[in-house]
């Protein structure tokens, strides 16, 4: 749903389950940019195949909200390994604080989760948080950096001031 916003990158990493995804990626890509689109099919948690040292930004929306909190916490060591110093991490996740993702955690469609649960396995893996919110309910995010000054990019949050 969101590979072309990643065509700023001159190369993509994507990773799933199954190669279902592939096609329907490069599809939406022009056949010249099909080069610098990579697939790659985890077991489990490995990423292996992704080259260390290789991302400066890490993104998964709808992915990590069916994970246990094991699994998410094997993921945020994993992702380590791929990125840059200095490099980001953008991912949704369940915060069953709120009524909508508690609900679809009861229901055993979503894992359970929460903020503060994030927050402590994402310090524990050595990140700093950035950013954790929600853009609607169901729809709860954390943005978080591996330590290092590498990445060219710079994130900032910026809030509207009420004056």
């Amino acid at each position: 749903m969101f590979s072309k916003d990643f065509r700023s990158w001159r190369l993509n990493y994507f990773l799933d389950i199954t190669h279902a995804v592939e096609r329907p990626i490069l599809q939406k890509f022009n056949p010249q940019h099909h080069k610098y689109l990579k697939f790659y099919k985890t077991r489990n948690t490995e990423c292996t195949n992704i080259p260390q040292g290789s991302c400066n930004f890490v993104f998964s929306w709808d992915t990590f909200v069916f994970f246990t909190q094991q699994h998410v916490q094997q993921y945020l060591h994993d992702i380590k390994r791929v990125l840059i110093p200095g490099g980001y991490v953008f991912i949704q996740y369940a915060d069953c604080h709120y009524d909508i993702e508690l609900d679809l955690a009861k229901r055993g469609y979503w894992n359970y989760n929460t903020k503060t649960a994030m927050t402590q396995m994402i310090e524990d893996e050595g990140y700093t948080v950035v950013e954790m919110n929600q853009f609607s309910p169901g729809a709860s995010y954390a943005i978080f950096k591996k330590p290092g000054k590498q990445n060219p990019a710079v994130y900032r949050v910026s809030e509207i001031t009420l004056d």
